[in-house]
């Protein structure tokens, strides 16, 4: 009877972990971000592209020709607009740019982690530099035109 009472107890402590290890993994994890990006000095810049998607919500002005080809054919868009409407259009943006040589671009970004109800952890990260995502130049948008519904 001993034995057979142990083991009862054995299973029952097995079980009541699982259930204890079920619980803390089903609590809610709430995770948000904010990005905040600035533009400093920079020069003023008319430029017609094609507008892409690029990574996650950012966007990019492909195809743009200018400096007789010397001069970037890409660039990263900051704008705090839903430009989604003009995703494959070739559009006509003007705005300020940030390259090597004219102005800097800051962007900070902060991230709140809540699990369950505990209080959240909050990480903040704050870059300076000259150029965007992939080394593309920044390029702010104050204005946008469409030119064409398509890029060809």
């Amino acid at each position: 009877m001993k034995a057979t009472g142990m083991i009862v107890l054995a299973v029952g402590f097995a079980v009541g972990f699982a259930a204890t290890g079920v619980t803390a993994q089903s609590q809610e994890t709430k995770t948000t971000t904010t990005t905040k990006t600035e533009i400093k000095g920079g020069k003023d810049l008319t430029v017609t592209g094609c507008l892409e998607r690029g990574a996650g919500k950012d966007y990019v002005l492909t195809g743009v020709p200018q400096d007789g080809g010397k001069g970037p054919i890409k660039y990263a868009l900051v704008t705090k607009d839903d430009l989604s409407k003009n995703i494959g259009h070739r559009v006509e943006i003007k705005g300020k740019t940030v390259t090597d040589s004219h102005g800097t671009v800051s962007i900070e970004s902060k991230t709140k982690t809540e699990v369950g109800n505990t209080p959240g952890q909050e990480t903040k990260t704050r870059t300076e530099g000259t150029s965007g995502v992939l080394d593309m130049p920044f390029l702010s948008v104050t204005t946008i035109q469409s030119r064409a519904s398509n890029c060809n």
